[in-house]
């Protein structure tokens, strides 16, 4: 049996009976539905019909999930069953699950009808508190790091079981995770405390605690879609707004001081930096390039894909940030020709390496080719600063120094926008809204010299 009844003008609650308990109680599964507005008598009729047969189907085939029951944890690992691991992409739904850790503690025990507005503001002042970031990270202290520099990767790899990279990044004073480090210091019998030093506590920066509420909000936007609940009560439930740092970036004097430090660099991060600043690449799309990708004849580079490192899963190769991340970008001539060098250079390697040659597809290589990891333009990067004591900007900022360079030369918004890849204008105004400001007072500043230059004129004709 199945019915329903109106509660409210334009609400519903869909009633289906299942029998009767061991102890003689009516079985019933309730929903309730909100109908458009705009629908006439005989719309609504047809469309409460629809949903009574859609809402049977559900209770008889055992996939329907009561929204008073069901709590915010069970119905978010249903969700990304059936939707997050289908629908989105392996770094988001990666990032989903670690913010999904402070989230569940929190808040997963409440029943998702039960779920208020006031839950969500609460957590999200919880977040903004001192003490609640805990990297989970821990670094090497002084000891270890002169404990491990006798010993090769080789044999910290054969020994421990660790992996090459984080072999380097160990013998480099990085971080870890603390089943790494307890690897490490069981093996060489080492004082886990005397080795190691726990990241310290902080708050959560605003744009990770939005983070947190973009979570949220998707999962419970799911839940209204699927007819659980009537409303999102992340809707009403917003975190503070982050204030935004104005973008980084280098002046033209500060980028020619640069370029002249690269003249004694190796000619595979002088191709890199060049493309930065010529195109503004973002550091995977820089590492995914492929030579295929450029047409050496007409300048111009297609970015239609980017390498990014995940958790788990190492390096891997996907699709840009967004669909206007795919893009054509015509390059300057040096740069072309810097490629064009790069590319020889790589040959040459590729001949004394032999059959040893790995065949790499992407344009920056190791010398055997083998793929540079994606982390490793901000390494380098960040060390070339540091050797030559240039001002400390980081490598996604020569993006904004390109920004900065097409703005002050008096490039439009539009193409600008285009070839940084953004989704919208609006993000390049406001991303780059003070190099506009101070563009703004050159353009009054030429207006007052030719105000000048008119006012002379007339003077001289005067006379």
């Amino acid at each position: 049996m199945a019915f329903y009844e109106q509660i409210s003008e334009y609400t519903y609650r869909l009633t289906v009976c299942q029998g009767y308990d061991s102890k003689g109680k009516k079985l019933r599964k309730r929903k309730t539905i909100k109908l458009d507005e705009a629908l006439t008598a005989k719309q609504t009729e047809k469309e409460l019909n629809r949903q009574m047969v859609m809402f049977e189907n559900e209770v008889l085939n055992g996939i329907y999930l009561d929204g008073e029951k069901i709590t915010f944890e069970a119905f978010t690992q249903k969700w990304l069953e059936d939707y997050a691991e289908k629908h989105l992409t392996l770094t988001t739904l990666q990032s989903y699950k670690i913010m999904l850790k402070r989230i569940l503690p929190a808040i997963g025990h409440i029943k998702l009808g039960k779920l208020q507005p006031h839950h969500l503001i609460q957590f999200y002042n919880n977040l903004d508190e001192e003490g609640v970031r805990l990297d989970g990270r821990f670094t090497p202290t002084k000891t270890l790091t002169k404990y491990l520099e006798p010993l090769t990767i080789s044999h910290i790899i054969k020994t421990t079981g660790i992996s090459s990279k984080t072999c380097r990044r160990l013998k480099t004073g990085l971080a870890t995770n603390y089943s790494t480090a307890q690897k490490l210091c069981n093996y060489y019998k080492l004082d886990f405390n005397r080795m190691f030093k726990a990241d310290t506590e902080k708050k959560l920066n605003r744009k990770t605690i939005k983070n947190h509420h973009i979570v949220i909000h998707s999962i419970l936007s799911t839940a209204v879609d699927w007819n659980i609940l009537m409303s999102n009560p992340a809707e009403r439930a917003k975190p503070q707004k982050a204030t935004k740092p104005k973008a980084k970036y280098y002046n033209d004097e500060q980028v020619a001081d640069m370029f002249q430090c690269l003249k004694s660099e190796p000619l595979m991060y002088v191709t890199m930096i060049y493309l930065a600043i010529d195109i503004g690449l973002r550091e995977g799309e820089l590492t995914g390039l492929k030579w295929e990708d450029i047409n050496f004849e007409t300048c111009e580079i297609n970015i239609n894909k980017q390498r990014h490192y995940i958790t788990g899963y190492g390096d891997v190769e996907g699709k840009p940030k967004t669909d206007a991340g795919i893009r054509t970008v015509t390059a300057s001539k040096t740069v072309i020709s810097l490629l064009k060098e790069y590319k020889k250079q790589q040959n040459e390697n590729r001949l004394k390496f032999g059959t040893a040659w790995q065949n790499g597809k992407y344009v920056f290589l190791h010398e055997d080719g083998s793929p540079i990891s994606t982390q490793r333009p901000y390494k380098w990067f960040t060390n070339f600063l540091n050797r030559h004591n240039l001002p400390k900007i980081t490598f996604h900022q020569l993006r904004h120094t390109n920004a900065s360079l097409l703005i002050s030369s008096g490039e439009d918004i539009v193409t600008v926008s285009g070839r940084l890849g953004h989704a919208d204008k609006n993000v390049t105004l406001n991303t780059y809204s003070h190099i506009i400001k101070s563009k703004e007072a050159q353009v009054a500043n030429k207006m007052d010299e030719f105000y000048k230059s008119i006012i002379i004129q007339n003077e001289v004709c005067s006379k």
